[in-house]
């Protein structure tokens, strides 16, 4: 008996051992009751019943007893069971802390019935019992346990095992279930099971409907673990348990420890679908608080569809949706995070129970580039008449937008918030963080495009004539809306529900002429209607109305249609849309009149913001109300606010036009000195000190605007920590001596097209390594780039905001360095260099071609499109460690980034691809290396392609790319170790059934009579991989997948270890290959060589008097292999193989003849169906085709592809022979059959074929051969011709 000294309390438990030389069960179990009876009140006990099992594994009954540690020194049963549920638990792990163990010394070795009831009755009686666990493996009377759970008065945590049940299931279940449902003090029950249909059965009684359940149930949580492989049938269960139950918590994990050995490989997985299925059945239930499903198998989620499910997920979490946490399956998508955050950020505990309303605002977005309109519009639309024309004269004098301006209007059906983004390259850095994530905000677009070409905002004339102005081409006005529309969609949340809306203004249609205008609208409708709306209907809506697109922004009349039907959208979309909560209306309202009476405060604290918000909510107290109220508005785009501020901007104009604007100004911030030098350096680094003053306006030295003091009390620091919170901006430390202290603001890093095209720039390793240690060196690239690269890019704020994302994770144990679109890494022994690649598009300079113009490149860059990310790492580590760094801590920062819901691209999935490693050691230009990328599931399509599956395949890069082993690429990647055990597994399987097919082909002299498959109905029974007839290689393989599939979460220093395992598992893999392919061969060989021994003809046809291999499709396009008689089957098709000694096969391209049914004729032509069948049959099963390994190089071009096709045929139906399992034996007719029919059946054939052009028919010829046994056969015409060629054959007359 283990020693128990060590269990809580310390000292306590030896005295209650069982005595190791104990005669009887009652000397066994009376330490048992005495120590339930002695155990001190501030100890919890933690009780462990089988029936059937010990914790050894031996059939016989046991009860253990062990301490709860409350310091958590120990391992509580709960977090136990979730890491070795079918193990026994041990709180203190292995050695001699175990729990007491009490067994039976009987000879049954079983408690007997008086024994069980005086066990129960000691156990209900112990007022610490807390955690209480049931193993029943055997017939237990049900009472038993129903007394046992009625009983119990302090019972937190149950744990329920039910293996086998040879009694009535629903009976048992239905009492049980009502037993605990009753219990008062439960809380949580562990469920652990491996046989669905007692899962059904059981959760079925557990959580009946929401209305039959008992009110005075405790129960809340619920860990359910499963080892069925029966998905289809748990998620039905799963669905079921979510709709009825009351539950606040349900983790879900399923083990596949046997899944190799004893399961079929089919296994179907849960689709997308389920997925939207069981967040559809969450919603509206308003019980469950937390959903974990991370430990599901995903590896079979398609990989079409992410971008439309991710979308659909999140509208459904965004209405009638109450869960607060959620943990999706680990093997799905990073972007599917970005569901679980939504989930969180719903869960706003502070504003539960607050009325809910419909918003009255909506935000208007103005996009477009430099004097498209936007500023002119707005002020339009703002205006009075009089003072319209009072202004008319002056609108050219109206000043650029500066970042982002706001203006708010009342339009009487809505209230419009204009936000007029600044067309200037420089602000595009700012843009995106203001968008609305959401498209179900309330929130639309206005995109502008100007239909006359300017230049510094004067209008091109036309050969410099006035009054003539040159009007842009079709392909710059498309050029020009596809941006925007990409940047909007890239911007905005994923949703099949809500799509963003998008209006289409067209500006300066003054200045057309009147000949023009009409041809000038039709151009842009085609533009509009035949290829915008076409490309991207399905992620956003365009408004294109003939009554407001065309416009002359100065002019009151003309914009009012369009302010019109702004408004009345925003109307629907606000009526429509989801709702808000009142409080976040109320506040909004005291925030105008606020910044009315307060015009020089644009920034409160957060105290005084909760002043406001308990003014709404008078009854409400909330430490966190103002928090949430704030979070709310700035998703709204009332104010700004971030959850570490202790502030609030509650003029988001201010904080955009005045404060960001001026910094964003790349010109001003390059021109303005300090001490005689720029204050923003070329690494993007400004001084604190001089920061600080041209914030609050009080710094002049003649190269800027010095701006006058607008507001009062605002600290410059809590504008930087605003910069901080949207990573614009990152805090050097004084003590950084590289820096000297200040702000990193990647944003003013200066425009590169000032020194030239950075297409032309080579990047370069900082330490060129020695030639000692050139061998020791690692190299890696990957490439992030957007999933749909015509709807969605990389904005022109993403990559700044990655390069400070680096800054912060590297700032103090790594020399991060970053310029221009690069970021430079060194961290202990991994150089890393971060290059945002791209096409720039260029600034306007105009090729007038009649009266139209076209934008041609002139040296100066406006913006980057198109970008995507390009990794390169060079490291001294091995690849494994190189590998989990990189992508943890590089490509997993830049997709963290990429997904935040606050400074991320809510509209982008990134893909991941893999650099060419010549192009990774010595870096080149961003263009030579553009070509040389691969995505990784390109990879391993193309890889799986290849028949047979082949691990040495090669991947060939463009030019001059060279080629790489796609192993070798691959290595380290999860995708690549799920190919690489799904391709283990079709190895293992083709390598059991050519053992059975040689079995077949070369029977023992026992095996001649049929074989009995009358109980092999189960359509998996044949994919089964008997542990029993696996070689050692092959159990070295499962085994080797077993330990990969436990290492998928592994430590970084465990990496290593995983990826020599993964690179012997493909070497073992290619072994296993290779002796499938030379088994393969002879197989294939003596089936040819030897056509008698496998088919049971006469002595006339093995003679060779007609061809011998027959077999029958049905007619039609696509022929089916006919395995027997299905109705309406009038006719079949006659079809024969090839038989020549070195492989037989299908003819390619046969005509065939038909055959007309009758009873009589098929009944003859019986044996030669089956047999047809059966060497088809062959075929596939040698060839691999029916695991989908390819038929390699046996079965090759047409003919490959005729025996597929007739392979998927195979069973058509079923024959009374058993034709589809009989193709697998020899002996596949009954014994009179063979008796009575096989001379009819030769005759059949003979006759059939008589009077027949064989040749012209079937394209066979009967031949003899001119060496060796110098057999007959009937071979092919392509066969034919060889052997004539090479005189291995002669012609002989049929």
């Amino acid at each position: 008996m283990e020693d128990c000294d060590g269990l809580h309390p310390p000292g306590w438990w030896p005295q209650f051992k069982p005595p190791d030389d104990a005669e009887s069960n009652e000397e066994v179990l009376r330490p048992f009751y005495d120590a339930l009876e002695a155990c001190p009140s501030d100890t919890k006990l933690h009780c462990a019943i089988s029936f059937g099992f010990d914790s050894d594994g031996f059939e016989r009954d046991s009860v253990e007893l062990s301490g709860i540690d409350k310091s958590a020194r120990g391992q509580l049963y709960w977090e136990q069971c979730k890491v070795k549920p079918f193990e026994s638990y041990r709180p203190h792990g292995i050695g001699a802390r175990q729990p007491m163990t009490y067994r039976p010394v009987n000879p049954s070795k079983k408690f007997s019935g008086v024994e069980w009831v005086s066990i129960i009755n000691a156990v209900t009686k112990c007022p610490v019992l807390e955690e209480l666990e049931i193993e029943d493996v055997r017939y237990i009377d049900s009472t038993i346990i129903q007394d046992l759970l009625s009983r119990v008065s302090a019972l937190r945590v149950l744990g329920l095992r039910i293996w086998t049940l040879g009694f009535d299931a629903e009976t048992y279940f239905a009492e049980v279930s009502k037993s605990i449902r009753k219990m008062k003090t439960l809380e949580k029950l562990v469920l652990i099971r491996k046989e669905m249909e007692i899962d059904v059965d059981l959760l079925e009684q557990l959580f009946p409907s929401v209305s039959q359940t008992e009110d005075q149930s405790m129960l809340n949580e619920l860990l359910w673990i499963h080892r069925s492989y029966e998905v289809k049938d748990l998620y039905e269960v799963f669905i079921l348990l979510l709709k009825n139950s009351r539950l606040k918590t349900i983790e879900l994990q399923i083990f596949e420890f046997e899944e190799y050995l004893n399961k079929a490989t089919s296994v179907i997985f849960w689709s997308y679908q389920d997925l939207i299925n069981i967040f559809e059945t969450l919603q509206g239930n308003k019980y469950l608080k937390k959903l974990d499903m991370k430990l599901l198998r995903t590896s079979s989620f398609e990989n079409g569809g992410t971008k439309q499910t991710i979308g659909k997920l999140l509208d459904l979490v965004g209405h009638d949706f109450y869960v607060e946490e959620i943990h999706l399956p680990k093997g799905l998508p990073d972007e599917f995070k970005r569901v679980e955050d939504q989930v969180r950020k719903n869960a706003a505990v502070a504003l539960k129970g607050v009325e809910l309303i419909s918003p009255e605002s909506s935000r208007v977005f103005l996009c477009g580039r430099p004097y498209a309109g936007k500023t002119q519009l707005r002020t339009t639309f703002g205006k009075e008449k009089r003072a319209f024309f009072k202004r008319h004269r002056k609108h050219k004098n109206i000043p650029r937008t500066s970042g982002i301006e706001v203006t708010s209007i009342d339009a009487k059906v809505a209230k419009l918030s204009f936000w007029d983004f600044g067309g200037q390259v420089d602000y595009h850095f700012l843009h995106d963080l203001f968008i609305p994530s959401n498209p179900d905000s309330g929130g639309s677009f206005v995109i502008l495009c100007s239909l006359v070409a300017k230049e510094g905002g004067k209008v091109v004339l036309k050969d410099g004539k006035k009054k003539k102005p040159t009007l842009k081409g079709d392909d710059a006005i498309e050029e020009e809306l596809l941006y925007w529309l990409r940047f909007i969609i890239s911007n905005s949340k994923m949703s099949v529900k809500f799509k963003p809306f998008i209006t289409l203004v067209f500006t300066h249609v003054d200045f057309i002429s009147k000949e023009h205008v009409a041809g000038i609208k039709k151009s842009v409708e085609d533009i509009v209607e035949l290829k915008l709306k076409p490309k991207f209907g399905n992620s956003i809506q365009i408004s294109f109305g003939q009554g407001w697109c065309f416009t002359d922004a100065k002019s009151k009349e003309s914009v009012k249609p369009l302010l019109q039907g702004l408004a009345n959208n925003a109307q629907k979309m606000l009526q429509h849309g989801p709702r808000v909560y009142r409080v976040c209306v109320e506040v909004e309202k005291i925030l105008i009149q606020w910044n009315k009476d307060n015009p020089q405060t644009p920034l409160i604290k957060l105290s005084k913001f909760e002043e406001f918000c308990q003014k709404s909510l008078s009854s409400y107290r909330s430490n966190l109300i103002g928090k949430q109220v704030a979070l709310a508005l700035h998703d709204s785009g009332n104010v700004i606010y971030f959850e570490n501020l202790n502030f609030v901007v509650v003029r988001p104009n201010w904080f955009c036009h005045d404060i960001m604007g001026r910094i964003l100004s790349l010109d001003a911030m390059s021109a303005t000195l300090y001490k005689g030098k720029p204050v923003a350096d070329m690494n993007g680094f400004v001084k604190m000190e001089v920061l600080k003053q041209i914030l609050d306006g009080s710094y002049d030295d003649g190269s800027i605007r010095k701006k006058e003091r607008e507001v009062e009390r605002i600290l410059v620091d809590d504008l930087i920590q605003v910069m901080k919170e949207m990573y614009l901006c990152y805090e050097v430390m004084t003590e950084d001596r590289r820096y000297d202290g200040g702000l990193f603001i990647p944003a003013t890093l200066r425009n590169r097209a000032e020194f030239g095209m950075d297409e032309d720039k080579m990047i370069k390793w900082q330490v060129e390594p020695s030639d000692s240690d050139l061998s020791l060196i690692c190299y890696v690239g990957h490439r992030l780039q957007c999933e749909d690269e015509e709807q969605t890019f990389l904005t022109q704020g993403f990559f700044p905001r990655v390069q400070v994302a680096f800054m912060k994770r590297f700032k103090s144990n790594a020399n991060c360095v970053v310029k221009h679109n690069i970021i430079s890494l060194r961290l202990d022994g991994i150089e890393i260099i971060v290059e945002y690649c791209g096409k720039s598009t260029p600034t306007h300079r105009y090729d007038q071609r009649d009266g139209y113009i076209d934008v041609l490149v002139d040296g100066y860059i406006d913006v980057l499109v198109d970008g995507y990310i390009d990794v390169l790492v060079k490291s001294f580590k091995s690849k494994a460690k190189t590998l989990a760094f990189t992508k943890e801590h590089v490509l997993g920062l830049i997709k963290e980034v990429c997904y935040s819901a606050n400074i991320g691209c809510p509209g982008v999935l990134l893909l991941e691809s893999i650099l060419n490693p010549k192009f990774v050691e010595k870096p080149s230009r961003m263009q030579d290396r553009k070509n040389q990328a691969v995505r990784v599931d390109s990879l391993i399509r193309d890889l799986k392609s290849e028949e047979p599956f082949n691990l040495d395949y090669y991947h060939e890069w463009p030019s001059p790319g060279g080629h790489d082993k796609a192993q070798d690429l691959l290595i380290g990647d999860d995708k690549w170790q799920e190919c690489l055990e799904e391709f283990a597994i079709k190895v293992i399987e083709l390598h059991q059934t050519l053992k059975a097919v040689q079995a077949d082909l070369h029977p023992q002299p026992d095996d001649d009579q049929p074989k009995d498959v009358s109980n092999e109905t189960d359509e998996n029974n044949s994919k089964r991989l008997n542990p029993e007839k696996l070689d050692k290689s092959t159990i070295y393989i499962v085994k080797q997948i077993e330990t990969l599939r436990g290492e998928m979460n592994h430590r970084f220093d465990a990496v290593d270890d995983k990826l020599d395992k993964v690179l012997m598992l493909s070497k073992k893999i290619s072994e296993q290959v290779e002796e499938n392919t030379k088994l393969q061969r002879k197989l294939f060989l003596d089936i040819s060589r030897n056509i008698e021994k496998v088919m049971d003809f006469s002595i006339h046809l093995q003679q060779c008097r007609v061809p011998r291999l027959v077999y029958f499709t049905t007619a039609g396009i696509i022929p089916r292999l006919v395995t027997s008689v299905v109705p309406g089957l009038k006719a079949v098709h006659v079809h024969l193989m090839c038989e020549h000694i070195e492989g037989i096969h299908l003819v390619s391209k046969q005509k065939g003849c038909e055959l007309r049914y009758t009873s009589e004729r098929f009944q003859s032509a019986l044996p030669y169906m089956i047999w047809g069948v059966r060497a088809i049959s062959l075929l596939v099963k040698i060839g691999g085709l029916a695991i989908g390994a390819g038929v390699g190089c046996f079965v090759e071009g047409a003919e490959k592809d005729l025996i597929k096709a007739l392979a998927s045929s195979i069973p058509l139906n079923a024959v009374p022979s058993n034709v589809d399992e009989g193709c697998l034996s020899r002996a596949v007719l009954p014994e009179d059959l063979k008796v009575k029919q096989k001379l009819a059946a030769e005759q059949w054939l003979v006759g059939f074929l008589s009077g027949k052009s064989i040749p012209d028919l079937f394209d066979l010829h009967r031949i003899r051969y001119t060496s060796g046994s110098r057999t007959l056969a009937w071979v092919c015409g392509r066969h034919k011709r060889e052997g004539e060629r090479n005189k291995s054959m002669e012609i002989v007359p049929a």
